[in-house]
């Protein structure tokens, strides 16, 4: 019925007794077992769901109730004609509850079953920005005092890590910001008409991840890799819960950044405001007021700033192998002699992966591997993306080629590489799929006799590498393009299987090494 979505089942079997009651109420005499049982079954959905989170069925409540309560009026009893108006109202309010309840089910992710249990916590990681901001790397204030003067700051991040503790479910989006980021992902993403409806993704307040929050680390005696991931163009970390998760159920631990430079939907900061996400590049592309050029560039000024944000939680990260931070050690939670600092994995999606692909260009020393879901690799700054696409010279080649990958990486074809690309961008050529096939085609894409790999996702979409689609009614998502032909949950389970395959083997190379 929904096309390998998978429904909440507590939820289902709440919504389906709830629509049993208000019909069972409203053929039923009006008396007060009547009235208690309805009065009864509409608390429990909003006590359960809020009065948005499962609008399906709490919008047609307000005038069913409305109607149930008339007919307690004599003169409506005494009335046939408005007797039998209030009956079919009822029926036909019922059957859009049952309409909408199946169009749009509240529904979960697919369990992860991995080597260990997952943990969770969000934080804010102090970084110091000063050289960043000198050098013009950061756009605007986003990271300097009130007097313009460079300063240490902090990074907003989701940090998901191996576990021993048994799995919750944890909320997928966050409930205080929930709403906003709801409103903000219509507005930023929907057609016209619907951008002002964020209540219609209400329902995903309701999905939660199998995760345990702020746990502690996983006990076993052994390092753990790590990773830094980089959320999309208007997106957010909590949208790639699915494939960061199952990275962590293999053992990494993986820092999910939330970008400060206004391409996510909205950021939480430390003192509980929120930067938005700013849509006039893309207003002023759309109505044609800059060229496709202009937007890059400044698209490319952006990465930049990702790219500072990435390299500097990384930073931060590392450092945890030997110090706490405020906010983890709150918690008591430590990661002191945890870590393999020297496997660091960066992996990102369309804008993310065009940042990490720019952060090992700038810092291959600092990287072991790159994962690039669906680069957009036009929005790399120019000299990261000529590093990545030219061969330069004679010598360079010659260089490249005689290299056995060990040693200082000079250059971002010194990291193994992992670019995955949906069936739609393969055929388009987007992402510079084509020069990206050739490179490793010829053996130029990462070290020589490295774990380099270009894969194809197919029949699959750009949005699928995010979670978007598993949460999206499919029938909604195949019409507006968002979905392929295939279950978007297979099609994520690929994706996280192809990365996951792809990183165990480089670690196996370096082991051999």
């Amino acid at each position: 019925m929904w096309g390998g979505l998978r429904p909440i089942r507590s939820r289902l079997i709440l919504d389906v007794l709830t629509i049993a009651v208000l019909l069972c109420c409203s053929v039923a005499p009006p008396d007060e077992a009547n009235n208690a049982a309805l009065v009864a079954a509409c608390a429990v959905t909003v006590a359960s769901a809020g009065l948005t989170s499962r609008w399906p069925i709490s919008f047609p409540l307000a005038p069913l109730l409305a109607l149930q309560g008339l007919r307690r009026f004599e003169w409506v009893a005494n009335c046939s004609w408005t007797a039998a108006s209030i009956g079919v109202l009822s029926a036909l309010l019922i059957a859009i509850s049952v309409a909408l309840t199946i169009l749009f089910p509240a529904v979960e992710l697919r369990p992860i079953n991995g080597k260990y249990h997952v943990g969770v916590v969000d934080l804010h990681l102090p970084v110091d920005f000063t050289e960043s901001v000198r050098r013009g790397s950061l756009l605007g204030t986003q990271h300097q005092d009130d007097h313009g003067v460079p300063s240490k700051s902090h990074v907003s991040a989701r940090l998901l890590y191996p576990t021993d503790e048994e799995p919750e479910h944890v909320p997928y989006l966050d409930p205080e910001s929930s709403p906003l980021l709801c409103d903000e992902m219509m507005k930023a993403g929907a057609p016209g008409p619907l951008k002002a409806f964020g209540w219609m993704l209400h329902t995903w307040r309701l999905t939660t991840i199998r995760a345990k929050r702020n746990a502690l680390p996983a006990r076993e005696n052994k390092f753990f890799p790590l990773s830094v991931f980089s959320h999309g163009l208007m997106g957010i970390s909590s949208i790639y819960s699915y494939q960061a998760s199952n990275l962590a159920a293999e053992g990494f631990v993986v820092l999910m950044v939330e970008h400060t430079d206004a391409s996510a939907v909205a950021v939480k900061r430390r003192d509980s405001s929120h930067l938005l996400y700013d849509s006039s590049l893309v207003s002023e592309l759309q109505s044609e007021r800059i060229r496709t050029q202009e937007y890059e560039t400044k698209r490319r000024v952006q990465t930049q700033h990702r790219v500072e944000e990435c390299l500097s939680a990384l930073r931060v990260l590392r450092k945890l192998n030997c110090n706490g931070i405020p906010d983890l050690d709150a918690l008591g939670i430590s990661f002191v002699n945890k870590l393999d600092v020297s496997d660091v994995t960066l992996i990102g999606h369309s804008f993310g992966g065009c940042t990490v692909l720019s952060a090992a260009a700038q810092r291959p020393d600092l990287v072991s591997a790159v994962v690039a879901h669906e680069p957009v690799v036009s929005w790399m700054p120019d000299d990261a993306r000529q590093s990545l696409l030219s061969v330069a010279t004679k010598e360079g080649e010659e260089k490249k080629n005689d290299s056995d990958g060990e040693g200082r990486k000079e250059s971002i074809h010194d990291v193994d590489m992992l670019f995955l690309y949906s069936e739609e961008w393969a055929e388009k050529g987007w992402g510079a799929y084509h020069q990206i096939k050739e490179l490793h085609d010829r053996q130029k894409l990462g070290p020589k006799g490295g774990t380099s790999e270009v894969g194809v996702i197919s029949k699959a979409k750009h949005q699928e590498f995010s979670d978007t689609c598993m949460l999206t009614p499919l029938w909604l998502a195949r019409a507006t393009g968002l979905t392929g032909e295939r279950n978007p949950h297979d099609t994520a389970e690929e994706i996280g299987l192809r990365t996951v395959n792809f990183l165990h083997a480089t670690r196996l190379k370096r082991q051999i090494k």
